[in-house]
């Protein structure tokens, strides 16, 4: 489960990526420097967070098959 999240989690972060490139320089090039700025800012810290759990669920596999166990629960259940 916890390579399933890795993976999952790699897939995200490149479609994240590559989006956000795409309309951050879709905003510059429409005159929008200010927007770009900050969508490019957003992506990077979310890159960088994406690394952090990437790093977490390396460390720690069976706790985040639990957390990823108990979330898939808990949308189910509702």
């Amino acid at each position: 489960m916890g390579l399933r999240i890795l993976k999952t989690l790699y897939k995200g972060k490149k479609k994240i990526g590559s989006a956000s490139k795409m309309v951050a320089d879709k905003a510059g090039k429409a005159g929008f420097t200010g927007t770009s700025k900050a969508i490019t800012g957003a992506s990077k810290k979310s890159h960088s967070g994406s690394r952090q759990v990437g790093k977490f669920v390396k460390k720690y596999p069976k706790l985040s098959s639990f957390a990823g166990g108990m979330a898939t629960i808990s949308f189910l259940d509702d």
